[in-house]
């Protein structure tokens, strides 16, 4: 199967359409994913620090945490076998959302225009609710308990990353 048509099928989760259980296992699109996301999490960890060294080893954590979170939710839930194809959309669909995000962070640090940061919050948002959709999906967990896990997914993910990442520099 071609990149393009898997690449049709990972898209509408970001809609909230679809459930990752049925999307196809490729890994070489699931590392194509995983290079993009690390690049795309670098800039943007980079755009507001000062050291690339830091931003590298943070983003080196946080991916490291993202794949450690996600298999272990999968361990626990006994579905292991579908790690590829819920990582590769968590991944995916947080790389379309960074694509909105490069903008809206250019117009912020032009002009920090209060409409910038509200925009940000939106994508923020919008991340948010993918997570816990396809959690929701994966887990077969009602809403509430799927905001609940995907709040701490980022909790686990970007806050334990940041806070490593503030003990080791």
């Amino acid at each position: 199967m071609s990149t393009i048509e898997i690449l049709r099928q990972y898209l509408p989760l970001c809609w909230f359409k679809h459930n990752p259980f049925e999307l196809t296992r490729s890994t070489s699109f699931f590392r194509a994913n995983l290079v993009f996301y690390f690049i795309v999490e670098y800039v943007l960890q980079a755009n507001m620090t000062d050291d690339p060294f830091e931003s590298f080893i943070e983003v080196g954590m946080e991916t490291m945490l993202t794949l450690l979170f996600i298999g272990l939710v999968l361990v626990l839930n006994r579905t292991l076998y579908v790690y590829i194809q819920v990582t590769t959309a968590i991944i995916f669909c947080a790389n379309i959302v960074s694509l909105f995000i490069f903008p809206v962070l250019v117009w912020l640090t032009i002009s920090e225009d209060i409409l910038s940061y509200y925009l940000l919050g939106l994508l923020f948002f919008w991340e948010f609710m993918i997570v816990a959709y396809i959690l929701k999906k994966v887990l077969s967990i009602n809403l509430p308990a799927s905001l609940a896990l995907a709040v701490f997914y980022f909790i686990a993910t970007y806050m334990a990353a940041f806070a490593l990442g503030q003990l080791l520099m």
